[in-house]
């Protein structure tokens, strides 16, 4: 299945929001899958030993999986809030966590509500978001007559050769955007004497 292009955290963003004595300190990340988010919170639970409060969503994988948890608040008063700042942000393959230290004075869960959002809206708007796009990888063998005609198609879609050997039959690695594969192949096909092997 093809990606198309996103947005991701490239940078990770960090802020701080104050309410009534509440704090909140948000973080958001570049997150591809689970094992990534638990790093990264594991992380986060030695810059804050005594919190109690470490809420979170995420947008990883392929298919896309949407997370949220509240970590001991009121049922979808953090977590929920979390997610739909990063959706309202459009990034994929990115998390954010929020750390809770309570001020002493309860918020109420539209009060909690408002203040998750906004803290991780606040860490999305330091962070370096861009648009990404999937790479993939191919390699192709063909005759040492062809190189010339080969390399000329990959300048056109912007291919980055990674390898090469030369010979009577030559090998080519190279990486190019997912999008622009379809494109590129089917100019390859038109040579009968070279062989393809796609991997991403």
């Amino acid at each position: 299945m093809e990606m198309q292009p996103f947005r991701q955290v490239i940078t990770s963003g960090e802020a701080l929001l104050k309410d009534r004595a509440s704090k909140f300190y948000a973080y958001a990340f570049a997150c591809p899958d689970l094992a990534a988010f638990e790093a990264q919170m594991a992380e986060c639970k030695k810059q804050h030993p005594t919190a109690r409060h470490f809420c979170w969503a995420g947008r990883w994988g392929q298919p896309l999986e949407e997370r949220a948890n509240d970590a001991g608040e009121p049922a979808h008063s953090a977590g929920a809030p979390i997610l739909h700042a990063l959706q309202s942000a459009e990034v994929l393959q990115s998390s954010a966590i929020v750390v809770r230290y309570f001020g002493g004075t309860k918020l109420g869960v539209p009060g909690l509500i408002a203040a998750y959002r906004a803290a991780t809206e606040e860490a999305l708007a330091v962070a370096h978001i861009t648009e990404v796009f999937p790479m993939i990888h191919v390699t192709c063998t063909l005759p040492y007559e062809r190189i010339g005609s080969v390399e000329l198609l990959l300048r056109q879609v912007h291919a980055q050769i990674i390898d090469s050997t030369y010979g009577t039959q030559c090998h080519l690695t190279f990486s190019l955007k997912q999008l622009d594969w379809a494109e590129l192949q089917a100019r390859l096909k038109a040579f009968t004497d070279i062989d393809v092997v796609q991997s991403i």
